[in-house]
């Protein structure tokens, strides 16, 4: 295998992670776990997880992002440095705030986040982070800050390789740059409700080689190609800690997939276990 140049943008984010006992609706008071699978904080954020899997594959995995001179942002770095990811595109912002991101699960196993993204939409694409990705082999886009994004997706060449880790957040992702990219990426990594919002953005017809890796939860995984449509199906684990467990799927079918020599049903099939083992490492070992 020939090793690429994958760039992964996104926020970078210190993650502290609750679980509930019971619905919260933001009056009295809730009991629950705080720091579960011990994540108070941990460096999370999608660029570091798909890099990771990118990374562990053997391709050189830079994460195209931001964080602060303060001591979460030396967290961060410490952490994509014990996963051999290269650091050269991380804006580290003299006087910043790294970003932080509490993630709230309830018993049904929903959750929602609040995100502090430390710089309130000041990011920008630095002439560093500009020339590293104008050689990149492959970029992959996450949820990060928008204008940075759309200065990304401009400067990288309109006939280069492109994926796109979609999330369902118009702030990171408003209806004009969720358009270009669903007419720009080549692999599109997403769930069901992010899906539709993919698709309701669409302002031309699909691209031919478009591939949409969709996560149907216990259902499995779902490839749309142009050549047709297959579920692979998964094996469910009981965890509550999901977190980055789609982003390590997309990271590892990334670098599958640009490695060359499996199809895209068997780098997904990859992807999946990588997403598994993730998730299996934050199941508690009962005494």
């Amino acid at each position: 295998m020939t090793p690429k140049k994958i760039i992964v943008s996104g926020y970078a984010t210190l993650d502290y992670v609750v679980q509930l006992d019971a619905p919260f609706h933001g009056t009295g008071t809730a009991t629950g776990e705080l720091g579960v699978s011990e994540a108070w904080p941990r460096a999370g954020g999608a660029a570091l997880y798909a890099s990771r899997r990118i990374a562990a594959v053997g391709h050189r995995a830079f994460p195209l992002t931001w964080i602060g001179d303060d001591g979460d942002g030396g967290h961060y770095l410490r952490a994509c440095q014990r996963s051999q990811i290269c650091c050269d595109a991380i804006d580290q912002i003299r006087g910043g705030k790294t970003p932080r991101c509490i993630l709230i699960y309830r018993p049904d196993g929903d959750y929602g986040c609040l995100l502090d993204t430390g710089f309130q939409g000041s990011e920008s694409l630095s002439s560093a982070q500009a020339k590293i990705v104008a050689a990149a082999d492959h970029l992959s886009i996450a949820a990060g800050p928008p204008a940075a994004t759309i200065a990304l997706l401009e400067t990288y060449p309109p006939d280069a390789d492109l994926s796109w880790i979609a999330k369902l957040d118009s702030l990171s992702f408003p209806e004009p740059l969720r358009a270009a990219l669903a007419r720009r990426a080549r692999l599109v990594f997403c769930n069901a409700s992010e899906r539709e919002f993919i698709e309701a953005a669409r302002d031309c017809d699909r691209p031919d080689g478009q591939i949409i890796i969709e996560t149907l939860g216990s259902a499995g995984v779902l490839v749309d190609c142009s050549d047709g449509r297959r579920v692979i199906p998964t094996t469910a684990l009981t965890t509550y800690d999901t977190t980055g467990a789609g982003d390590t799927l997309a990271g590892e079918t990334i670098a599958r997939n640009l490695a060359g020599g499996v199809s895209i049903e068997a780098a997904v099939e990859f992807g999946m276990a990588a997403a598994g083992n993730l998730l299996a490492s934050r199941i508690p070992v009962s005494e």
